[in-house]
């Protein structure tokens, strides 16, 4: 009898163990969340990201906490990061969105001659990549750095999400923008991961 629960208590111990850290536990940090216009769409957004931080564990992909939202604005990183409010009903999406603008603050603290570095690589992997909006962003310089942004966030996503979610993300955004870019992020993953090892770019 005294064997057997100590089989048992074993047992428990070991699932324990190996049972998944609960979301309720999720470490990211407190984020600065600011209304830009104050408006219930605005508030609508707020709570979502919240949501989502409590949700999953965003700390080693949360490089600014300090967060605006404009409903009036496009999706953009610097020099305060600002989120508008899309993608509402698809908390993939907009979670895809929030880890794709914390990925701009890697390259905003990197060294410019490692930036540059990094750029003449993506060049080189990507030739003559369309840039103009929507299969760039608009710019030339801009959109490479974006295959890069966009890896970061693929990669992000499938820890947060897992690779399926993951790469429904991906695919819908190849249709709607940066088509150019997402397409190129999806042909030469293999080839854009291993250079942003070689220049130590990660999350």
């Amino acid at each position: 009898m005294r064997g057997a629960t100590h089989i048992t208590l074993a047992a428990l111990a070991t699932a324990l163990l190996l049972a998944p850290v609960p979301k309720a536990l999720a470490a990211t940090p407190k984020l600065n969340l600011k209304l830009k216009n104050g408006t219930e769409i605005e508030q609508r957004k707020k709570d979502q990201i919240e949501h989502l931080a409590q949700q999953y564990d965003l700390k080693k992909f949360t490089k600014t906490r300090d967060i605006e939202i404009d409903s009036n604005a496009m999706n953009h990183s610097i020099p305060v990061l600002t989120l508008n409010a899309g993608f509402l009903n698809d908390d993939d999406l907009a979670l895809s969105a929030y880890v794709h603008e914390q990925a701009h603050w890697i390259f905003k603290d990197r060294l410019p001659f490692a930036n540059r570095q990094l750029e003449a690589d993506l060049e080189q992997l990507v030739p003559r990549m369309p840039y103009q909006w929507p299969q760039g962003d608009g710019g030339p310089l801009t959109s490479y750095y974006h295959l890069a942004v966009c890896m970061l966030e693929w990669q992000a996503m499938e820890d947060l999400v897992g690779a399926e979610r993951a790469r429904k993300v991906i695919d819908w955004k190849k249709s709607d923008h940066y088509t150019a870019i997402y397409a190129a992020v999806i042909e030469h993953r293999a080839e854009l991961e291993r250079l942003l090892r070689q220049r130590e770019v990660k999350f």
